[in-house]
């Protein structure tokens, strides 16, 4: 049983790491290969750019909820962790003593798995651009080199 829930929650990560690298880097990889063939710069390998990653991108979502639903039924519940956000708690609610479960917010792995890979991909481009040349090409304007 533990082994089927690490499993999803492992496929959870891979989805959303795939959603954010792999996904446009194939799409890059794909309409680098289109720019390069046609000569010079055209429109149209940009819009397949942009639509191809957005697409991808809906139909991994839209895949990643049903690993997260699947998560749920395997646990028999909503796969949900409780936190309590400050800006829904009720100051008046506090005093009383109550309102403590309606100021909760349902958070599910998903949204944490979710979160986590945003980060990670997020700490991986800051470590590559400070670790890579920063400088742009050509940063003399356009033409030839002028070594």
């Amino acid at each position: 049983m533990h082994l089927k829930q690490s499993s999803l929650i492992a496929l959870m990560a891979l989805g959303s790491i795939a959603m954010w690298v792999l996904n446009p880097l194939l799409w890059l990889w794909l309409t680098s290969h289109l720019q390069s063939s046609a000569g010079q710069a055209q429109m149209g390998p940009y819009v397949l750019l942009l639509a191809g990653v957005v697409l991808t991108a809906v139909a991994l979502a839209k895949g990643l909820a049903a690993v997260n639903r699947r998560y749920g039924r395997l646990l028999g519940r909503d796969p949900v962790v409780r936190i309590i956000v400050p800006w829904r708690r009720s100051l008046r609610d506090a005093r009383h003593g109550g309102g403590e479960d309606a100021a909760r917010a349902a958070v599910s792995v998903l949204d944490v798995v979710m979160v986590v890979s945003v980060l990670a991909a997020l700490l991986a481009f800051v470590i590559w651009y400070l670790l890579v040349d920063p400088t742009p090409p050509n940063v003399g304007g356009p033409g030839p080199s002028k070594d």
